[in-house]
C-alpha cells in the first residue's frame, strides 16, 4: 500500500543516492560523458530498486542526536510534561492525529493522479514511436546492421524501438551530401549501441514514480543531456569538421520534433547555445566507456546504493542536566527557526536566474526585455540617462553605473561586434544576389510576355485549322451521300450538307494554315531560346544564392557560440557587481 511517509522515504532515499553519485563524480573530476552517462544510469537503476532494497537488504544503523527537550521530558512524571507543555485540554491532540491521517490519504491520493497521468503519456509516447514506425518506408542504407527507415513525420534523424532499435531519417535525406549523412549515422548508431531509447524509457519511468523529488527530473534531462553529448563526440571523430557539423546541428534542432514519440532525437536537447558551444569548443572526445571505469561505477555504486537504501535512523538520548522544560521547549523550536533563515539566505543570494536585462552605452541598447513591460529602454533611459546596464534577479532589479563595471560590459560586447561585421558582409552578399535576382526577373517577364504573343498567335491557327477540318469533313460527308444509290433521302441529305457548308465561314486552304502554324513554331522556338538563357543566368544566380546561404551558417554558427559566452560572461558581471556593492536598486 503506498503511504505518504513511504513515497517521502524513497524520494529522500532516491536524493541521497543522486545526491551522492554527483559529488562523486565532482570528487573525481569526472569530464567523459561516457562516464558521467554510465554513472547517470546505474543512480536510475538504483533509485528505481530501491524499495526492493530497503524490504530485503539488513538495516544500517544512522546514529542521530535528539533534541534535548525529549531527554528532559522523559525524565519527568508523564502528568508534569503534560501540565507544562498543554495548559488546556487534551481533546483536540486526538484532532490533529485524526487530521494528519486525512493528509497523508491525500498526499497518496495525489501522487497516484500526477503518476497516472505521466505515465499515460510515456505509454503514449511508446505508441506514437511505434506507429512512426510501421508507417516509416525502407530504404537502402544499413548503419552497422542496424535498419534504416525514412518518414515524412520526422524532421530531423530519431532512434526509435526499445528491443529492436531502427534510425528514422527525414524524407528529404537524399538531397544530403555524403559528409551531413555519414555524421547523422555514425551519431544514430551511437545511440543503438548504448540502447539510449530503452535507457531514457528507464529514466523517464523513474521520473514519472518519483515526480515528487526534483533531482528525478534532473537526473532524467542530464540521461538524455549527456546521450546527445556522448553521440555527438562520435559524429565529430567521424566529419573531423566541428563548425560543419554545428551548422547541421543548429539546422536540425531549429526544425524540432514534430510529434510527442518516445526515442532519442538528434534534436532534442536543452540549450542550443550550450549544444554548439560544446561541439566548437570541446578538446575531448569521449571514446565509450572503459572497462575499468565501468568497474569502478559498478564498485562504487553498491555500497552507496547500500547505504542509501538500508540505512535506518535511530535515535540517542543526549543527557540534559538542570535544565526547565521551558528551556527545553525553546530548543525544540530552535531548528524551525533555523531552518527558515536558511531558507531565506538561500533565496536572497546574488546568483540566480537572468530573466530580462537592458545595457544601454549611448546610441548602443541591447537585452532582453518586454516591451509592455515598464522597463523598456526608453523607460529606463529617461531615469539612468545614456550609459547604464539594468537586470532583474532573483526577484530584484537592480540598476549598475559604474564605468568600470560598463567597461568590462563593453569588452564582452567585442565578439558581438565581429559577428555583426560578418553579418553585414552577408547582407551585402544577400544584397547583391537580391538585384541579380531582380534582373532575372525581369527578363523572365520579358519572356513571359513574347510567350503570351506566341499564345495567342497559336490560338488563331488553332481556330483556323479547326475550321478547314470542318469544311473538310463536310465535304467527305457531301461525298459519301452522293456516291450513293440515288433516291429522296440522300438527295435531301446532300441539300442539307450544302446548305451547312455555304453557311461555314470561308477560312484557308490548309497550306495557308501550314504556313501560319510554321511561322509560330519559329517564335517558339526563339521563345524557348530565350527561356534556356534565362534559364542558365537563374543557374548562376542560384549558385550565388548557396553561397550566400552558406556563410550565412557559418555567421550564425558564430552567433550562437558568441551568444552563449555573452551570456555567460554577462552574468558572471553581474553577479560580481552585486558582491561588490556596485549595483542600485532598479525599482
Amino acid at each position: 500500500m503506498i503511504t505518504g511517509s513511504f513515497l517521502i522515504e524513497w524520494a529522500i532515499r532516491s536524493s541521497v543516492l543522486i545526491g551522492s553519485g554527483a559529488v562523486l563524480l565532482w570528487l573525481l573530476r569526472v569530464k567523459d560523458p561516457s562516464i558521467r552517462l554510465a554513472a547517470c544510469i546505474a543512480v536510475v537503476c538504483g533509485s528505481l530498486a530501491m524499495p526492493l532494497f530497503t524490504a530485503a537488504l539488513p538495516k544500517l544503523p544512522v546514529a542521530i542526536p535528539q533534541a534535548p527537550v525529549a531527554a528532559r521530558l522523559d525524565r519527568i512524571p508523564q502528568r508534569e510534561a503534560f501540565v507544562s507543555r498543554v495548559t488546556t485540554k487534551p481533546a483536540p491532540a486526538s484532532g490533529v492525529a485524526a487530521q494528519r491521517i486525512d493528509w497523508s490519504g491525500a498526499l497518496a491520493g495525489l501522487y497516484v493522479v500526477v503518476a497516472s497521468l505521466l505515465l499515460f503519456r510515456l505509454g503514449m509516447g511508446l505508441l506514437l514511436a511505434r506507429r512512426l514506425r510501421l508507417r516509416s518506408r525502407a530504404t537502402e542504407l544499413t548503419a552497422g546492421g542496424t535498419e534504416v527507415r525514412e518518414s515524412p513525420q520526422v524532421a530531423s534523424p530519431v532512434t526509435v524501438g526499445l528491443a529492436r532499435p531502427v534510425i528514422l531519417l527525414p524524407a528529404d535525406w537524399r538531397e544530403w551530401g555524403p559528409a551531413k549523412l555519414d555524421a547523422v549515422l555514425a551519431h544514430e548508431r551511437s545511440h543503438v549501441r548504448r540502447r539510449d531509447p530503452a535507457v531514457q524509457f528507464l529514466s523517464a519511468l523513474h521520473r514519472a514514480l518519483l515526480w515528487h523529488s526534483p533531482l528525478s527530473w534532473v537526473l532524467h534531462r542530464n540521461v538524455v543531456r549527456l546521450a546527445e553529448d556522448v553521440s555527438d563526440d562520435a559524429a565529430v571523430a567521424v566529419t573531423r569538421d566541428r563548425t560543419s557539423y554545428a551548422e547541421m546541428l543548429l539546422e536540425f534542432m531549429q526544425s524540432g520534433v514534430r510529434v510527442n514519440w518516445h526515442g532519442a532525437a538528434m534534436a532534442r536537447y536543452g540549450s542550443a547555445d550550450a549544444r554548439i558551444h560544446r561541439v566548437l569548443n570541446s578538446t575531448l572526445l569521449s571514446t565509450g566507456v572503459p572497462r575499468g571505469a565501468a568497474a569502478l561505477i559498478c564498485l562504487l555504486a553498491v555500497p552507496l546504493a547500500y547505504v542509501a537504501a538500508a540505512a535506518m535512523p535511530s535515535r540517542t538520548v543526549r543527557a540534559v542536566s538542570n535544565t526547565s522544560i521551558a528551556a527545553g521547549a525553546m530548543a525544540a523550536v530552535a531548528p524551525e527557526q533555523a531552518t527558515a533563515s536558511s531558507s531565506r539566505v538561500g533565496h536572497g543570494r546574488s546568483e540566480g536566474a537572468l530573466r530580462r536585462y537592458v545595457i544601454v552605452l549611448g546610441d548602443t541598447q541591447s537585452g532582453s526585455w518586454d516591451s509592455s513591460e515598464p522597463a523598456s529602454p526608453e523607460n529606463l533611459r529617461s531615469r539612468f540617462g545614456n550609459r547604464f546596464a539594468w537586470f532583474r534577479q532573483s526577484g530584484g532589479e537592480y540598476v549598475i553605473t559604474d564605468e568600470g563595471v560598463l567597461h568590462e560590459i563593453e569588452q564582452a560586447m567585442e565578439p558581438q561586434k565581429k559577428v555583426n561585421a560578418e553579418q553585414e558582409k552577408v547582407n551585402r552578399l544577400q544584397s547583391a544576389v537580391n538585384e541579380l535576382q531582380g534582373k532575372m526577373n525581369g527578363r523572365q517577364n520579358e519572356v513571359n510576355a513574347v510567350q503570351d504573343k506566341v499564345n495567342a498567335q497559336q490560338a488563331v491557327v488553332n481556330a483556323a485549322q479547326a475550321t478547314v477540318n470542318r469544311r473538310q469533313d463536310l465535304l467527305n460527308r457531301i461525298h459519301d451521300a452522293g456516291s450513293r444509290e440515288s433516291n429522296e433521302a440522300a438527295v435531301k441529305k446532300v441539300e442539307a450538307l450544302l446548305k451547312e457548308l455555304r453557311a461555314t465561314p470561308g477560312a484557308s486552304s490548309q497550306e495557308e494554315v501550314n504556313r501560319q502554324q510554321a511561322k509560330v513554331n519559329e517564335e517558339q522556338g526563339r521563345v524557348n531560346e530565350l527561356q534556356g538563357k534565362v534559364n542558365a543566368e537563374q543557374g548562376h544566380v542560384n549558385e550565388e544564392q548557396h553561397k550566400v546561404n552558406a556563410e550565412q551558417g557559418k555567421v550564425n554558427v558564430m552567433q550562437a557560440r558568441v551568444s552563449a559566452e555573452f551570456n555567460a560572461r554577462i552574468q558572471e558581471i553581474f553577479d560580481s557587481a552585486i558582491r561588490r556593492g556596485l549595483t542600485k536598486t532598479g525599482r
